[in-house]
């Protein structure tokens, strides 16, 4: 592979492929793009990494490396992106990525890391996004530079972080390590007063544990203080209906600004519901876990006694549901196609791309947002669930939106995997027809699903949404080629037998294939 000088972008992601990184790769020179994520590569990083120096972009994350990271990586100088995160990574964070100036995105989170965060990072004035929680750092948080933007959900569970507001203040970190000094000069003293010295720190250390035990946790999971009610409310000229987004089952969406101008979605739950706070903590566990394109990002949250909200990226072109059903928003099939293909890849990150399945529960257009390029995002994890080890399903009395509810979600409250695809296999299906599951014409005898079986493959223009015809066109023929090929993949999503669906992956590969032929016709 070294020996194809003129690579410019590879990706390898979301693959079986094992062992470690070839040496030959460390001499693409000119490669702008690697991205080698959710696969199994081990061993440790080479040196010769740093020989990349025209990389913008390198995603490593989701394998099984480890060791140091290289203190050479500070030499990619013109690096936007690195995603390092779910290794097993160990060591410091070099401080020669401070010369990385041109940083924007920085995860390092689910590693071994320890030590402190480097106070030279301050000077990435361009970096916009980091993320090292569930690691084993300790010492002060840095405060300037980029860190001023940065929340907790940045620095989640970590050995001993402090100095920020969320964490205990920085005296009692300083304070111990004082008195690991003082031990080892102690050290070499006579051993009846080497043994007052032990027996004093360990009556120290008694009595800390026991006060800390009595304290309360100094990072319970509600604790998601950035931004102020004050703030919030400020910026969206105090929750007004002119700002409001939209509403659903747990709360409304309102757009605002913030200090520098960037637009939000602050989603403001219903404090009057039950079980609001486990909503509320399930969907900040799930977004601030994960990282993908195509699911929407969190960028601050708020939890008070009596008020909650999320703040998150905010996507300009609303939900699918939008553009589906009103009649001044048309999509092409092409768009439909894409924006299909964004949600699966969405889904199979969360199936495949962690270290444990992620069911989302609740996948309908209403919950497909559209950034300004048209791209989906995933939103709305508020119920969603998490698979242990070696579960392939759980059980749960919440229940999702009737009519993308797969059958055994909704009889016997049994969530796996299978019942993500069977929401998807019902929102393709909306997608290409225009109609909602539980549109006027559909019945007990009639769902959608029977709908789309008895008029596959010779009734497919009977069915589609009537946006999509276009008689004084020649591509009709092609057009219909692909809207059955995609239906038919949306039934086998959406079988009423669970073992009978497909997975994402497959489905995933399918809708690429088809966009592909498609392409290829036209």
């Amino acid at each position: 592979m070294g020996n194809i000088s003129s690579l410019r972008y590879l990706y390898l992601n979301s693959n079986n492929l094992t062992s470690s990184i070839p040496t030959s790769l460390w001499s693409l020179n000119d490669l702008l793009v690697l991205d080698l994520s959710m696969n199994y590569l081990n061993g440790s990083l080479s040196s010769q990494i740093g020989n990349m120096k025209a990389l913008i972009n390198l995603n490593l994350s989701v394998n099984q490396f480890s060791g140091d990271i290289p203190s050479t990586i500070g030499t990619l100088q013109n690096l936007q992106e690195l995603s390092l995160e779910h290794n097993k990574l160990q060591g410091l964070i070099p401080d020669s990525m401070k010369k990385m100036l041109t940083l924007q995105y920085l995860d390092l989170s689910f590693n071994n890391l320890a030590g402190m965060i480097p106070n030279s990072l301050e000077v990435l004035l361009d970096l916009q996004y980091l993320n090292v929680s569930y690691n084993k750092l300790q010492g002060p948080i840095p405060r300037g530079g980029p860190f001023k933007n940065f929340t907790i959900l940045s620095f989640l569970a970590n050995e001993a972080l402090c100095g920020a507001p969320w964490f205990q203040p920085c005296q009692n970190f300083y304070h111990r390590s004082k008195k690991k000094i003082l031990l080892l000069v102690l050290l070499p003293i006579g051993s009846a007063v080497l043994a007052f010295a032990i027996s004093l720190l360990l009556m120290k250390r008694f009595t800390r544990k026991k006060t800390m035990a009595a304290a309360p946790d100094l990072f319970p999971k509600t604790t998601y203080q950035r931004v102020s009610y004050h703030e919030l409310r400020q910026i969206t000229n105090g929750f007004s209906v002119s700002n409001l987004l939209g509403s659903g089952t747990f709360g409304s969406v309102y757009k605002g600004a913030s200090a520098n101008g960037i637009i939000w979605a602050i989603k403001v739950f219903n404090m009057k519901l039950d079980d609001i706070l486990k909503t509320f903590d399930t969907e900040c566990e799930v977004l601030c876990r994960l990282r993908h394109r195509n699911l929407i990002k969190v960028i601050s949250a708020c939890s008070n006694p009596d008020f909650k909200a999320l703040v998150l990226e905010f996507m300009p072109n609303g939900s699918l549901d939008k553009w589906l059903h009103l009649d001044h928003h048309v999509l092409s099939i092409m768009q439909r196609l894409d924006i299909m293909i964004d949600v699966a890849r969405g889904l199979e990150y969360l199936h495949y791309g962690y270290s444990f399945p992620i069911i989302h529960c609740d996948l309908k257009p209403s919950n497909i947002l559209l950034d300004g390029a048209m791209v989906g995002h995933v939103s709305d994890f508020g119920i969603a669930k998490f698979l242990g080890d070696g579960e392939s399903h759980l059980q749960t009395k919440t229940l999702a939106t009737i009519g993308y509810i797969a059958p055994e979600y909704g009889l016997e409250g049994l969530v796996s995997t299978r019942c993500d695809v069977y929401s998807f296999g019902i929102t393709m299906i909306e997608a290409f027809t225009g109609k909602r599951p539980k549109d006027e014409m559909f019945t007990e005898e009639l769902s959608i699903r029977c709908w789309i079986l008895e008029s596959l493959p010779s009734s497919v223009d009977q069915v589609v949404d009537v946006k999509l015809l276009h008689p004084e066109e020649e591509q009709t023929n092609m057009d219909m080629a692909c809207v059955s090929s995609i239906l038919q993949l949306a039934l086998s999503c959406s079988s009423d037998v669970p073992e009978n669906r497909i997975n994402i992956k497959d489905a995933l590969t399918t809708l690429e294939n088809i966009k592909t032929q498609f392409l290829q016709r036209n």
